[in-house]
């Protein structure tokens, strides 16, 4: 069974992707198939919290890039607004926010 790290990470690869509502339940259908014996309940809150991780990089990426806020602090934000994401995730979600906030 994988673990709760794993599909939270795994929702925030298809998250930060998924612009329109199609885009999302595509996303949600594809982790319930990764995923099969998890339920849909934890798929969609996965999958939920994922969604905000993604939505939220931009303004803690946008804060770090502007050296408001160093990036180790950045990090340590986001793991405590969105628990359960791998370090990798963070750094991700830190990336796209810098990215996405140029």
């Amino acid at each position: 069974m994988p673990t709760a790290q794993t599909i939270l990470d795994a929702a925030f690869v298809l998250a930060k992707k998924s612009c329109t509502a199609s885009d999302h339940a595509d996303a949600k259908d594809l982790l319930q198939k990764q995923f099969p014996e998890s339920s849909w309940d934890e798929i969609l809150d996965a999958y939920l919290s994922a969604c905000e991780l993604a939505q939220k990089s931009y303004d803690i990426g946008d804060q770090a890039r502007r050296e408001k806020i160093p990036d180790d602090k950045a990090l340590k934000i986001m793991a405590n607004r969105f628990p359960g994401f791998s370090e990798k995730t963070y750094n991700d979600a830190l990336t796209l926010g810098w990215f996405l906030s140029r």
